[in-house]
């Protein structure tokens, strides 16, 4: 009878002990789990609405990852399916070497992976949907840790919650995420980050299913790859010429084009109308923080240089469908944008060998590239103020 009650009162001190953790305790234990787990795998179903679109874009993928601490590039092998009804291809990594699987054309792409891969998982969509914290659970300690980031834990739905808000920067403010643990698995459930800019909204959401730890191991996934592969066609990836993406340089001849002023009823741009000027041609769009951060410098250098015979275009070839058009017309307002906005075909940009956004030319009277510029910078104003003071001389 003594050692039933004993018993009894150990198991309701132990249940009350548990029922007195903290959520910040609860959220440490789970941590520990993600840390000490050897792999896992699991089914992702992401939906992403971007600031400037209306409609949000579903994607679902299969991803098995199986940690390796000496691994210096991503911390393990990854096994990254995506297939839909345009798409159906595999990102594998195995510590030595990167593939690319296409299982359309039955090809595969290998990567030197110590080399920047076009189309792997850093600074790339798929590695934004690879960002469910078993690989990076660390850098979740750090979030919590960082002065500059507001955390607070609590429960929501039955599930633990993460809740994070990140500094404005530039233009994109009210930043937040939210990070749902499932306690009984321990594990990241779903990820909803939120963010805004010139009052659109953009919305991520990450949902994990099916989840499963410890099952693989890289042996698997490397006769997982031997399998799927064997009667594929291999080819090593060569990476272009560094001038193919390189913007136009001095002294290139460019094509004349016709597009469409924003805010002139629909009337034609010609570019060939200006020729006898010295013409700036700005490549941007409206939910470009660095495109937004140039306008203050283009405004400044249109003003000076209009009575000169100087012509500052500023070309949009993304913001061209109908519900972008009417969101540009305010947005012009509130920015103070003084010189002409036109909208271009996208074959043109590609013309002009526009890799990145914002990009800058200043064309002679020639019809020449007398000086060209990738991104912001902050002393863009005065780089372009040396160069039209000798082509206006």
């Amino acid at each position: 009878m003594k050692i039933i009650l004993v018993f009894v009162i150990f198991t309701l001190f132990t249940n009350c002990k548990e029922e007195n953790i903290t959520p910040e305790e609860e959220l440490n234990k789970v941590l520990s789990n993600i840390n000490n787990r050897t792999s896992i795998s699991y089914d992702l179903d992401y939906r992403i609405k971007y600031f400037d679109y209306p409609d949000t874009t579903n994607i679902s993928a299969k991803t098995i990852i199986v940690k390796e601490k000496s691994d210096s590039l991503f911390g393990g092998s990854i096994w990254y399916w995506r297939k839909d009804s345009i798409s159906d291809y595999i990102k594998y990594y195995d510590l030595n070497s990167f593939y690319i699987i296409n299982n359309i054309t039955n090809r595969v792409i290998r990567y030197n992976p110590k080399k920047p891969i076009p189309y792997g998982f850093t600074n790339n969509f798929d590695g934004k949907l690879l960002k469910t914290y078993f690989l990076q659970d660390k850098s979740l300690k750090k979030l919590l840790q960082d002065s500059i980031y507001k955390s607070k834990v609590s429960e929501e739905r039955g599930l633990l919650k993460l809740s994070l808000v990140y500094p404005d920067e530039d233009e994109i403010v009210n930043q937040e995420k939210e990070i749902f643990f499932d306690k009984s698995l321990q594990t990241v459930k779903q990820i909803i980050f939120r963010a805004e800019l010139d009052n659109l909204q953009e919305y991520n959401e990450w949902n994990l299913n099916n989840i499963d730890f410890n099952s693989y191991r890289a042996e698997d996934l490397e006769e997982k790859f031997r399998m799927i592969t064997k009667d594929y066609v291999f080819t090593e990836y060569e990476s272009p010429l560094k001038e193919e993406n390189s913007p136009l340089t001095k002294g290139e001849k460019v094509e004349g084009f016709i597009g469409e002023y924003l805010t002139k009823n629909k009337s034609e741009f010609d570019l060939a109308a200006f020729s006898d000027n010295t013409i700036i041609l700005d490549f941007w769009y409206r939910t470009c923080p660095p495109c937004i951060k140039s306008i203050p410098q283009l405004n400044s250098i249109y003003s000076k240089y209009k009575s000169k015979g100087v012509k500052l275009f500023g070309l949009n070839d993304i913001d061209t469908d109908s519900i972008s058009r009417k969101q540009l017309i305010p947005f012009l307002h509130k920015e103070d944008i003084k010189y002409p906005l036109v909208l271009i075909d996208k074959t043109i940009s590609e013309k002009y060998k526009v890799r990145a956004y914002p990009t800058l030319y200043i064309i002679n009277k020639n019809g020449e590239i007398e000086y060209s510029k990738l991104g912001f910078s902050e002393n863009m104003e005065k780089e372009v103020d040396s160069i039209l003071k000798k082509i206006l001389k």
